[in-house]
């Protein structure tokens, strides 16, 4: 019996990477950030189609730190990467959005890792099937950024 084309076909699977930063974000380390995420997910195997970006230790973001992010989004964009930022903060999401944030958009950002992870699952195309990798994704804590040197 043959095997449906459909089976054969070899697609990379899709990835999502977690990231936390472990400082907070603020203009004197904010252009630091967009490198080593861009680094990152220049490294990553296979190439994550997001990102999530848990700024939780961050509770509100000045102008260049909001700049900064839209610099990445704009970056991790060019290479088909879609940007999911995390900011726990009702007022610090509701500031970035009516700033910097408006170049994201709000679908793009989330009050939670699961809930950003969960979006980003979502906007995949294909069955929305939870794997063990996603389940993992899930509840595994997101990979910690270490502060600027």
């Amino acid at each position: 019996m043959a095997v449906p084309r459909w089976r054969t076909a070899s697609r990379p699977p899709q990835r999502i990477v977690c990231l936390r930063l472990a400082y907070q974000l603020r203009a004197d380390n904010a252009d630091a950030l967009v490198d080593v995420v861009s680094d990152r997910v220049r490294a990553a195997m296979p190439s994550p189609c997001s990102v999530v970006l848990d700024l939780s230790a961050t509770p509100a973001l000045d102008e260049d730190a909001g700049n900064a992010l839209q610099v990445l989004h704009h970056r991790l964009a060019d290479s088909l990467v879609c940007l999911r930022v995390v900011l726990p903060e009702a007022r610090a999401r509701a500031a970035f959005l009516g700033g910097a944030g408006t170049a994201i958009g709000p679908d793009c950002v989330h009050a939670s890792v699961r809930a950003a992870a969960l979006a980003a699952y979502a906007s995949l195309p294909g069955a929305a099937l939870v794997t063990s990798a996603q389940r993992d994704l899930l509840t595994a804590p997101p990979e910690q950024l270490a502060g600027p040197e």
